[in-house]
């Protein structure tokens, strides 16, 4: 082998390797970063809104939910239940853009508020006790005492003495994850015998 050929070889050689070196260079992707917009507290019931999110790259960025509500396409955030939950930005790249860092925000639900409320009722003296029942208002989502954990109970409470004795029904216990409730006691009317004038 001559030197001219030697030296071509060495030649190409150091051609590749510059080549190879650069190449990593030639492949470098951008950074990009996602933000998402700033979200208020909601109340379970709440119709659905939409979340925005950008990212510096201009690309799209998919939505993504952990707790109770769900997301289409579009970023619209459906509430399903009361909580926290964590609303997520993801941004997976491209041919120009190396995948941004998650975007991650926190939303507050809390609960809905339900009143309930004893319903006044009235008795003859040394009659059995009417039963005690109770109504509720504010039910959302086309919601019912059904959906409740644990309806609402009663009982009679007695203030004063003699005359004086007058019955509250004071309702309790409701247990749900998407309400929080209001008591309003109601009062039971007893109507005493009258006594004739012989006694």
């Amino acid at each position: 082998m001559g030197t001219g050929t030697i030296r071509f070889s060495v030649l190409y050689l150091a051609v590749l390797i510059c080549l190879l070196v650069g190449l990593p260079a030639l492949e470098a992707k951008e950074a990009q970063t996602v933000e998402i917009g700033r979200l208020s507290p909601k109340k379970y019931g709440d119709k659905p809104i939409v979340v925005t999110a950008k990212s510096s790259s201009k690309l799209p960025v998919s939505i993504f939910l952990n707790g109770p509500a769900s997301v289409d396409n579009g970023g619209k955030v459906t509430i399903k239940g009361a909580g926290n939950m964590r609303v997520f930005g993801v941004q997976m790249g491209n041919d120009q853009f190396i995948p941004a860092k998650p975007a991650m925000v926190t939303l507050e639900v809390v609960e809905a508020s339900l009143v309930i409320r004893a319903e006044d009722k009235k008795m003859k003296e040394g009659e059995k006790t009417p039963e005690l029942t109770v109504t509720y208002k504010g039910f959302v989502n086309g919601e019912s005492v059904k959906n409740l954990t644990k309806p609402a109970v009663t009982k009679l409470v007695e203030t004063g003495r003699g005359k004086m004795k007058k019955y509250k029904i004071v309702p309790s216990g409701s247990e749900s994850m998407n309400y929080s409730f209001k008591y309003v006691s109601g009062s039971l009317e007893v109507i005493r015998n009258k006594k004739s004038v012989f006694g």
